[in-house]
């Protein structure tokens, strides 16, 4: 009697504190515990009511079929199911044990629950974490998780090159379905070559190997995919686009990914992808271990800042062409390109006298050469009251002086006043203004009509893909028809071939820009034009 006394505790207290249910052999619910009440938000219960009303009507066939399976069987049922009621679902892990009589017949069913709600929803957050929702495809959480379990040493970052402009172009839905039709592409392609493709962000992605392959082997791989994207058009909508991509490959034990975006960085100022640029980790570790501040600083008071200049050619006989001012830091005898020293420099106060230097070398050679030089301002720079107030003072001074002044990042700025201020002023005093890398967009053209430059440079990866991708071309017919209505001549960076050289001469761009045109170079030519 004792122990059938306790035993009744022990059963009163497990049901009362588990989630646990007793169904008849017809699947009736006999009993529920309190707490099974409480999760299914229930005050009253029949004793017909069948207990499948409470699985979801997705999951309920399944669910019923399979318990009646094991239970045939004489075996308990383990599984996952979805509790649904009027106020809330859960996912519950459930156990369901059949309980046979003396007779050998199914008397009944005991059901025990554990809520793994919370479970399931960390477990959708991280798969959303892991997979991108446009594309499909694995994403940073992965990347960095492979990169262990590989221990590759190879890791590439890709770029499709001004993506922004089919978006505004085009719509965002023509701008994701464009990024799914890459991926599927890339993916398939990258597949033969043991090679995983993850999305990093917008139109990021990385590659690795999906085993320790050599560097020359990867490298070998790379290529051939550009070489053949840049052969493939991808059918979006109704249009066919031809894609160009930029790619930089990390090689090194760590911070492979930081040497693939360095190695990117450099990738995308050359619109050319038949090399892979490539950054090593030692190369990579002494380069940022030289202190560019005091290098900066003595070059400064050295007057070691030296312009280049490259030509802008006129294809109008009645309108001179011009040259842009493009800064080096002269070093030991070798002039270092701005991407080594620049980022940098924007993070100090002398970022503003190397504009300073590049303003006072480029009025110089204007007024000895009688041409028209452009020198590149920053936002920063137009936010700057010195430099302001000295550009101003040059263009007082120096009234036989020819400078345009090319602004970047335009669309990066709020307060677009400052900016209409500065080139209404430079304009009094006789300077000019352009826009430099215009692309495509509502903002841009609202701050085009306002604005009204002098010159437009178009961004270069439209004027590089001109011949080979409609989307590209009619972007730039488009813009062609508007400066064309504004009156704002037209200038067409990057032009690298006869070809394309020629395409533009037929649109009637009116200049062009490229190293088909002229390289850069410390000297500028009288003759031009």
């Amino acid at each position: 009697m004792r122990d059938e006394f306790l035993l009744k505790q022990y059963i009163n207290t497990l049901e009362s504190a588990a989630l646990c249910a007793r169904l008849s052999p017809q699947g009736n619910i006999r009993w529920m515990s309190d707490s099974l009440h409480k999760l299914l938000d229930i005050h009253y219960l029949r004793r017909t009511t069948a207990f499948s009303k409470f699985l979801h009507i997705d999951y309920r066939k399944s669910v019923t079929d399979a318990i009646k399976q094991a239970s045939d069987n004489g075996d308990t049922w383990n599984g996952k199911l979805y509790l649904d009621s009027n106020s809330r679902s859960n996912w519950c892990r459930c156990m369901a044990i059949p309980l046979y009589g003396t007779d050998g017949y199914l008397t009944e069913f005991v059901l025990l629950f554990q809520d793994i709600s919370r479970e399931v929803y960390l477990d959708e957050l991280l798969q959303e974490a892991r997979f991108d929702p446009v594309t499909g495809l694995a994403t940073r959480v992965d990347l960095l998780n492979d990169l262990k379990r590989v221990g590759t040493q190879c890791l590439a970052v890709l770029d499709i090159r001004k993506f922004r402009s089919y978006a505004d172009f085009h719509g965002l839905e023509f701008g994701d379905e464009l990024l799914g039709e890459f991926s599927a592409w890339a993916s398939e392609f990258l597949r033969h070559k043991h090679i995983n493709i993850y999305r990093l962000y917008s139109d990021k992605f990385a590659l690795i190997p999906d085993f320790r392959m050599i560097p020359n082997l990867f490298e070998g791989h790379l290529l051939s995919f550009y070489q053949t994207l840049s052969a493939e058009k991808l059918k979006v909508a109704n249009s066919e686009v031809a894609l160009d991509i930029a790619i930089g490959m990390g090689v090194g034990r760590n911070k492979q990914l930081q040497l693939a975006e360095s190695a990117l960085s450099k990738a995308k100022v050359i619109y050319s992808g038949y090399r892979i640029e490539v950054v090593y980790e030692r190369d990579f570790l002494k380069e940022n271990n030289v202190n560019w501040i005091p290098k900066i600083q003595s070059a400064l008071v050295d007057h070691r800042f030296v312009n280049y200049y490259q030509p802008i050619k006129s294809t109008n006989k009645d309108k001179p062409g011009y040259y842009e001012a493009l800064v080096r830091l002269r070093d030991n005898n070798k002039d270092l390109v701005p991407g080594l020293f620049l980022d940098t420099a924007k993070t100090t106060r002398y970022y503003c006298e190397i504009t300073r230097s590049v303003i006072e070398q480029a009025v110089l050679t204007s007024e000895s050469y009688q041409v028209a030089i452009s020198v590149n301002l920053s936002i920063q720079d137009i936010f700057n009251k010195e430099t302001v107030s000295f550009i101003h003072y040059v263009l007082a001074e120096h009234k036989k002086a020819q400078l345009i002044f090319e602004i970047t990042e335009t669309e990066s700025t709020e307060d677009f006043t400052k900016v209409q201020a500065f080139a209404e002023e430079v304009r009094r005093l006789g300077g000019q203004i352009a826009i430099d890398d215009f692309g495509v967009g509502y903002s841009n053209f609202s701050r085009l009509i306002s604005l009204r430059p002098d010159y437009l440079k178009i961004d270069g990866s439209i004027v590089q893909n001109v011949l080979n991708d409609p989307t590209s071309a009619s972007i730039l017919n488009g813009l062609i028809s508007i400066c064309k209505e504004l009156r704002i001549p037209i200038v067409a960076e990057f032009v690298e071939s006869e070809d394309v050289n020629g395409y533009l001469c037929d649109q009637q761009i009116e200049y062009l820009q490229g190293y088909y045109i002229g390289r850069p170079s410390p000297e500028v030519s009288r003759a031009l034009n």
